[in-house]
């Protein structure tokens, strides 16, 4: 008999249309158990160029907003929220925790632990932590049953939970599932909209609401690093949580964490999670981008931790070995990935190609912060790309920043 009420209050009526939408768990042997739907409406790049004339774009931008959305490589993000539309924030917060607890019952019944798990960790760029508990609360999980964390360093969130976790030898044979809960239309306003400098952000970013369930007895990590180094702002972001709102342990962080450009100032870690601070927006607004910075910050940076993670694990010759399976790489944007790909060839061959695969427009996701890498692995593994006789390399760069990164196996 379960432990949760994993029925009641399955769907809200709002959530009722995307009932039949959720789809089939995605399992990777008995290693790996996917379940996620956006819970918003599609958006192709028409469509977008369609929200942007509704609001006012001027017709002499069109061609080049047209330009920098297809220069993006996203065909689809999703919206749960326009420009215009009224929004509610209690109400939001209580439909990202119906998802959130949908999603979880879900993955709880497909991995066969309706008897109980351990851990439940949910990663988001910006929303309060309170999720966390709301979620368990509304699956039935009574106070103490499962141990609960944070993680808020937006997209590298997910991928520095699971190297967290796999790291951490009292949790070998823990039942874990990690959440990423990511509504990032509600950072949509319509100035975005109005010219091809600034239309990136709603061309790349879009809802995205994945959780995955493992255990890490299943997999090993012969390599790990998660290097926190202030980037400078090149996304400055308006979160509902604070980054120092639980006492940091310094002693406690592990030592595969380091810090570069003073990253120990803007990171807090403790036993309630791990939490970046993420400069704010000076116009007051609720996000800002520069999208060039962006582009070089994380292209150069994540190029140095790849190749840090290649040589240390003694085979330059790895992503070539691979060509293009096992790479679980967080896809930020098209020119962020293909920026890295340009690195990884000209500073010492470690790709025979300047090619990486972007995948995201095949699948038709876009870049939903901590939910993207596990939305590319779920897509690899439906697709047959991986090869369990092969090590994966995980990297994952957020804003703020920390990049995560490791190479290991997975036995399914």
């Amino acid at each position: 008999m379960s432990t949760f009420n994993l029925e009641r209050g399955r769907f809200s009526p709002e959530l009722e249309k995307y009932k039949n939408e959720l789809g089939e768990p995605t399992k990777y042997g008995e290693a790996l158990t996917i379940v996620g739907h956006p819970f918003a409406e599609p958006v192709a790049n028409q469509d977008l160029i369609n929200i942007a004339l509704s609001l006012g774009l001027e017709e002499s931008k069109l061609e080049s907003v047209k330009k920098a959305v297809a220069a993006t490589g996203f065909t689809t993000r999703y919206f749960s929220y326009l420009p215009g539309q009224e929004f509610d924030l209690n109400k939001s917060l209580d439909r990202v925790t119906d998802i959130g607890a949908l999603l979880l019952s879900e993955t709880l019944k497909a991995k066969g632990w309706e008897d109980g798990f351990d851990l439940f960790i949910d990663t988001s760029a910006f929303l309060p932590t309170s999720v966390n508990k709301e979620v368990l609360r509304k699956i039935g999980a009574k106070d103490g049953t499962v141990s609960s964390r944070s993680y808020r360093y937006a997209c590298a969130g997910a991928v520095g939970a699971f190297i967290d976790c796999l790291s951490d030898p009292s949790l070998a044979d823990a039942r874990i599932v990690i959440g990423a809960l990511e509504p990032l239309s509600w950072l949509l306003d319509e100035s975005q909209f109005m010219a091809p400098e600034t239309i990136a952000f709603p061309s790349i970013f879009g809802d995205a609401n994945t959780f995955m369930a493992f255990e890490p007895s299943r997999f090993i990590l012969d390599e790990k690093k998660i290097v926190v180094r202030p980037d400078g702002g090149v996304i400055k972001l308006k979160t509902m949580y604070q980054h120092d709102q639980f006492t940091s342990r310094s002693t406690s962080i592990p030592d595969y964490y380091e810090f570069a450009d003073h990253g120990e100032e803007i990171f807090n870690y403790s036993p309630e999670g791990a939490f970046l601070n993420i400069p704010t927006p000076e116009n007051g607004s609720a996000v800002s981008m520069d999208g060039m910075a962006t582009g070089f910050f994380f292209g150069d940076k994540t190029t140095e931790v790849i190749t840090d993670l290649l040589n240390s694990y003694g085979n330059k010759n790895l992503l070539n070995q691979l060509a293009g399976k096992n790479v679980i790489m967080h896809p930020a944007s098209k020119p962020v990935v293909d920026r890295i790909a340009k690195l990884l060839y000209r500073n010492g061959r470690y790709l025979e190609k300047p090619e990486l695969p972007f995948l995201m427009d095949k699948a038709r996701y876009s870049n939903g912060s901590s939910a993207t890498t596990i939305n590319r692995w779920r897509y690899m593994i439906q697709n047959n790309m991986l090869d369990h006789h092969q090590p994966m390399l995980w990297i994952a760069p957020g804003i703020g920043s920390a990049i995560a990164g490791a190479i290991g196996w997975i036995n399914p």
